[in-house]
């Protein structure tokens, strides 16, 4: 689908709306914060919050640290989201080198240390969602 490119002066990711599922509090406000400075709403909550909250057609994407959950509660939530709503976009927080995976991460723990900004990573992926 076409989308033209931004008005000038008007963030690329503004009116964005994004699920962050993280079972850290406090990581989950620093990120909810940048995700917010781009324009982006943002409900920020730990997976039993998430259940709650999400519903088909709301959120542009889903932004689920896998590396923060039992890995079987956190592809539980995956499966159900996906088999409810097959068209729902995800993306998994990994840790470093990439940060993010588009497909369910079969390999959780990051192998390698290079550092990139969180942010601007996730800037370049929602431009394109």
């Amino acid at each position: 689908m076409y989308r033209p490119p931004p008005l000038r002066g008007r963030p690329v990711l503004e009116g964005k709306k994004v699920l962050l599922i993280d079972r850290n509090q406090p990581t989950r406000a620093a990120r909810a914060g940048v995700l917010r400075d781009h324009g982006i709403e943002v409900h920020a909550e730990d997976i039993s919050g998430a259940r709650f909250l999400w519903q088909p057609n709301v959120y542009d994407l889903i932004l689920l640290d896998v590396r923060k959950h039992p890995p079987g509660e956190a592809r539980e939530l995956f499966e159900q989201i996906r088999d409810a709503s097959p068209g729902q976009r995800f993306a998994f927080l990994v840790g470093p080198p990439i940060y993010l995976s588009l497909t369910w991460p079969e390999d959780v723990m990051a192998t390698h240390n290079e550092t990139q900004q969180w942010a601007e990573t996730v800037k370049r992926f929602l431009a394109v969602a």
